[in-house]
């Protein structure tokens, strides 16, 4: 049966081959993204973010990269094993990808005109004319200035800010129904961070596409996502709507994310709390709950026994053992 979802992720097993053998990178994520809706994907570095969304692309490293088991469906196509021909009608046409640095995304040796136009001629079948004519539409569309003159420069000639809405201009050329943005703002200056969400969030309520957003900026995922997934070692720790997750965490770890952030009241020389040890290495990661070497709950059972994702409330999951004792520091007497 068709998924109901733009996009349904169920079980994703992804896999890198190191030198000290094979790792998970991406253990049993499920997720899923409504057309119209924003989800962020919010973790530490090498939580696994960016490799779920390019295990969505189908653009894993190779040979190293291999999604081992799971389904990803958009718009009820089923993409794991699917053809190199129906990988190719999707990619760029009903997903679009905006990566993490524009600077290396962007092929240095070709005008910005031909690079947005290569898709629309590919995927939507223009002459050269009509797609430059449309590459013109697109720079406009993101804001940038002068776009009949923006078509014939190279990226290098584009401050990083110009380079990401370039980005963004590919991406949604051919009007996809899944943007998926790799950490959009980085390297970004805060003014421009705040232009470019502000663009991508404009554009999705302009076209109704899904948006997944991946970002370690939890103030970016309290602004601009309706859903939330946290992160931790490859495996979702929690999710759940934007507004129940800041209002009411579960996991040890989002809590700890969460009282990390500096808020207008707090005082000027007090130090802000901090999440003990390091993310395990996925080479070598702990028996049980992943985060048990670092939580303050953990007990034996934490050392054995790895939480499965539980229902914590309407559209809310957490994968802990303790979240319900957890709940109830929250719980004024």
């Amino acid at each position: 049966m068709a998924s109901q979802h733009l996009l349904e992720v169920r079980g994703l097993v992804t896999t890198f081959a190191t030198e000290n053998g094979e790792v998970r990178a991406v253990d049993r994520v499920d997720l899923t993204l409504d057309r119209g809706r924003t989800l962020g994907i919010v973790g530490e570095s090498g939580c696994g973010k960016s490799v779920t969304a390019l295990s969505i692309m189908r653009l894993l490293p190779q040979p190293m990269g291999r999604i081992r088991s799971g389904t990803i469906q958009v718009e009820g196509t089923e993409l794991v094993g699917a053809s190199a021909d129906t990988l190719h009608r999707i990619r760029g046409n009903r997903i679009g990808m905006i990566f993490q640095e524009p600077m290396t995304a962007l092929n240095p040796v070709h005008r910005i005109g031909r690079q947005i136009a290569e898709s629309l001629i590919l995927h939507r079948g223009l002459d050269r004319r009509a797609a430059l004519a449309k590459a013109v539409e697109m720079l406009e569309r993101v804001g940038i200035p002068a776009p009949e003159v923006r078509l014939s420069e190279y990226p290098h000639q584009l401050s990083g800010g110009m380079r990401q809405r370039v980005m963004i201009a590919i991406a949604l050329a051919c009007d996809p129904a899944l943007l998926i943005a790799d950490e959009p703002t980085t390297a970004l200056d805060v003014t421009v961070q705040a232009q470019i969400l502000e663009l991508i969030a404009t554009l999705r309520a302009e076209s109704g596409m899904g948006v997944m957003l991946i970002t370690h900026d939890l103030g970016v995922i309290a602004e601009h996502c309706d859903d939330v997934v946290v992160m931790y070692a490859g495996r979702v720790a929690e999710q759940a709507p934007a507004q129940t997750l800041f209002a009411s965490p579960r996991h040890p770890y989002t809590r700890g994310l969460l009282a990390s952030i500096p808020h207008l009241h707090t005082p000027r020389k007090s130090r802000l709390p901090t999440i003990k040890g390091m993310v395990p290495t996925l080479a070598d990661l702990p028996d049980g709950c992943r985060f048990n070497n670092r939580c303050p709950h953990a007990d034996d059972r934490c050392r054995q026994e790895q939480p499965a994702l539980t229902s914590a409330g309407s559209g809310h999951q957490v994968a802990c053992h303790h979240w319900q004792r957890i709940a109830r520091l929250d719980v004024t007497p």
